[in-house]
């Protein structure tokens, strides 16, 4: 006897050191949450590496598979009566995270048969995909970042209620700047064409070209500027926005290697100069909801 179990234990150790699965058989009154922490992983993770649609109907006996922390994404076959959205809220992924990694045009139109992946872990993934739509990020990821370049994000707004990223174009063209547009982004604030929360991406983000919107020509050399559309002295940014600055300023941070420190406004730079953003534009409340 004392054989065998010296032969069983040699046999699952081998398994583990082949990178074989760890098999949990379910117990009476066990559920899917209870299993996950008992292995430390993510109930998300087990029920997605497990095929499980319904969390909630687990029999005594099933056999469950128990993914490795080495494991990032499996892959699914989309199934009938499956959608993008329907999927994402089963294995608890960001729909835009899903639509990113499987560079996916349209969410609404994948079909029976379709081999997708699914993400184990979708905070090992870019943290501003739930916050830029599909477009956008699609965008930024075709430019690459000048490396070494960038060291700060600055953040304005136009001091204009209502307002276009071409029309500040036209406007910073006729003032005598070469390159047009003074900043690297402008978010919209809906009040004319593009949509409450839009991000333009200017040529000098596309071209990586100094930026026109700080006094020093040092400055404008490493910062990132950002303009949202609107007047901050008479009221507040629009939350969508918000939410739009915070993905942006997400995205770069991690592109550009630039800390939340290193995040800050035009008023702050340049203190007596500008109010810039205006006093309804709150940067120590803006800073945490970005990662440092």
């Amino acid at each position: 006897m004392r054989i065998l179990y010296l032969g069983l234990v040699v046999t699952c150790l081998v398994g583990l050191l082949n990178g074989a699965d760890r098999i949990h058989v379910v117990q009476k009154s066990e559920t899917l949450g209870g299993i996950a922490q008992k292995y430390q992983v993510s109930t998300n993770s087990l029920q997605a590496y497990n095929g499980i649609s319904n969390p909630n109907l687990l029999f005594v006996g099933k056999k469950l598979k128990i993914p490795s922390s080495t494991i990032r994404k499996i892959p699914y076959t989309v199934k009938k009566g499956d959608s993008l959205g329907s999927l994402a809220t089963r294995y608890g992924v960001p729909l835009s995270t899903l639509t990113m990694i499987n560079k996916i045009d349209r969410p609404d139109l994948i079909k029976i048969g379709q081999k997708i992946v699914i993400p184990l872990n979708a905070g090992a993934f870019s943290p501003v995909t739930s916050l830029l739509n599909v477009p956008t990020l699609s965008a930024l990821n075709s430019i690459k970042p000048k490396s070494g370049k960038w060291k700060r994000i600055v953040i304005h707004h136009s001091a204009t209620p209502v307002d276009d990223a071409l029309n500040m174009h036209r406007v910073h063209k006729a003032r005598g700047m070469r390159n047009g547009l003074a900043y690297h982004f402008v978010i919209s604030n809906g009040s004319r064409k593009a949509s409450d929360g839009e991000i333009y991406l200017g040529e000098r983000w596309k071209s990586q070209l100094d930026g026109g919107h700080m006094k020093k020509l040092s400055w404008n050399q490493t910062s990132i500027g950002i303009c949202l559309i609107g007047n901050f002295e008479l009221r507040a940014p629009t939350s969508k926005q918000l939410k739009s600055l915070e993905g942006l300023c997400e995205y770069l941070m991690k592109k550009c290697n630039i800390s939340s420190s290193q995040v800050t406004t035009h008023k702050i730079l340049h203190p007596g100069h500008t109010a810039c953003p205006g006093k309804y534009f709150s940067l120590s409340s803006f800073k945490k909801r970005i990662s440092s």
